[in-house]
């Protein structure tokens, strides 16, 4: 009977033992999930809460915001041939990753056809100016006997005058007059054939001056393809890709090599609708944006390697097409860098031997994008802004809470549009933590020290 006491008594210790951890287990798993109250500063009634303000700064230095992107060249110039020949000449510059000058000669091709044909074509033309030469000489000629023929018809003109006078007097007889009658008739035919000749000379002066014209212009074009034997470069660039040796023969548009201008480039970047707009926006009223060209907008082009950072200016004005990326949704833009050569070093300990000498095309950059919206944009510190982007104000030691429309979160803090029913720089915004917070409550009011230079440099 004892054994089977103690057998319970067993049992009933062991079962209390379980329920009794099991409940601590559930006392302590319950403490642990009790949020912890907000410890609130009351005044010495205990009936006020405390808060901690900043004042709502207006915000006039614009909206920086960052993008990646892509330099790309500004323009490469595909140098092709006008002429065909065998080149016999290859500068040694024209090779793959060379710098060249402007007008520097590339290429040559031989030039003995060429060469042949441009002085066969001096020579024509030199002939055709003879001709005409010798063809006017004939035409002042035949005007010189065209003055003599006339003199030569008013002779004979009083003749058959005098004749006819005589004839009617019987002192000359009509054979007389037919014969005089004659003699003019000749000098008359020969006045019209002389007067014909000149307009045969005239005639052939104006087609031998047209021929004149034209071998001239053949002359030019000769001389014009023997300029070209000579291939040079368009401007001081980099050789990107060349694709001829010396013995080979080129035929008339073959691309011959290409030429990097490196004293300017682009960067391909893409942009929100919303980045857009404050760009749209620009304060330059005089240089408003029409939607594909933009007020010209100032940037700042940063590039990192192995630990140093260097940046560049640029500006961004124009889009990069005219519309929405399918895939992104985003606006493709172009930066355009006028002197990639003026580059800046940002680290302070770096050795400024080892900055790049200039930007490449291929590189991999940010943007910092400086625009300046024409809106009224006010700041407050990060941690004032809630869910929802609520905030709450305690001006006047009365609680208000706005919804407010956020523009941009920076370094500086969130900035945020001024509108009909938000707060301004008048107002002070909670930074610190609320519980339960309601509208119209009365609160004590704790400015930071940064809240009260602040205010300050307000009064001041």
């Amino acid at each position: 009977m004892k054994k089977r006491e103690t057998k319970i008594f067993t049992f009933v210790r062991k079962v209390t033992v379980s329920l009794l951890l099991i409940f601590l287990t559930f006392v302590f798993i319950g403490g642990l999930s009790v949020p912890k109250p907000i410890p609130r500063a009351v005044d010495a009634e205990g009936l006020v809460n405390t808060v901690e303000v900043v004042p709502i700064e207006l915000h006039s230095a614009g909206i920086d915001f960052k993008v990646d992107g892509e330099v790309i060249p500004f323009r490469v110039i595909d140098i092709v041939t006008e002429i065909q020949g065998r080149v016999v000449y290859k500068s040694e510059n024209c090779r793959l990753g060379r710098s060249v000058r402007k007008d520097e000669i590339l290429l040559q091709v031989d030039s003995t056809d060429y060469q042949l044909e441009t002085d066969q074509l001096t020579e024509t033309v030199k002939q055709a100016d003879v001709s005409i030469r010798e063809n006017e000489i004939q035409l002042e000629n035949t005007k010189k006997d065209l003055e003599l023929a006339k003199q030569q018809f008013e002779l004979k003109k009083r003749d058959y005058d005098r004749t006819e006078s005589l004839v009617k007097t019987s002192a000359k007889t009509y054979a007389d007059l037919d014969s005089d009658l004659s003699l003019l008739l000749n000098a008359k035919d020969t006045i019209q054939k002389l007067e014909n000749q000149i307009r045969i000379y005239e005639t052939q002066t104006d087609k031998l001056k047209i021929v004149l014209q034209k071998e001239k212009i053949n002359l030019q074009t000769a001389k014009l393809n023997l300029e070209r034997t000579k291939v040079k470069s368009p401007i001081d660039g980099v050789i990107t890709s060349d694709s001829f040796e010396v013995n080979t023969f080129i035929q008339r548009g073959t691309s011959i090599a290409k030429v990097l201008d490196p004293d300017q480039f682009e960067i391909q970047c893409s942009l929100y609708m919303k980045q857009i707009q404050w760009i749209w926006l620009s304060r330059s009223k005089e240089l408003r944006s029409d939607g594909y060209v933009f007020a010209p907008t100032d940037v700042t082009i940063l590039y990192e390697a192995d630990g140093e950072r260097w940046s560049w200016d640029g500006v961004l004005q124009t889009l990069d097409g005219g519309g929405v990326d399918a895939v992104t949704r985003m606006i493709p833009c172009r930066v355009k860098v006028n002197n990639p050569k003026s580059v800046r070093l940002l680290s302070q300990n770096a050795n400024p031997d080892q900055k790049p000498p200039t930007l490449f095309f291929g590189m991999y950059v940010s943007i910092v994008v400086h625009s300046k919206p024409d809106v009224k944009l006010y700041r407050i510190p990060e941690k004032a802004l809630l869910p929802g982007n609520k905030i709450w104000t305690a001006t006047g030691g009365k609680l208000q809470k706005y919804d407010i429309r956020v523009a941009a979160v920076t370094p500086d803090g969130i900035l945020f549009y001024a509108e009909s029913r938000s707060p301004d720089a008048t107002d002070w915004v909670v930074v610190s933590p609320l519980a339960s917070p309601i509208e119209g409550s009365n609160v004590n009011v704790i400015q930071t020290k940064n809240s009260q230079d602040t205010l300050l440099s307000k009064r001041q």
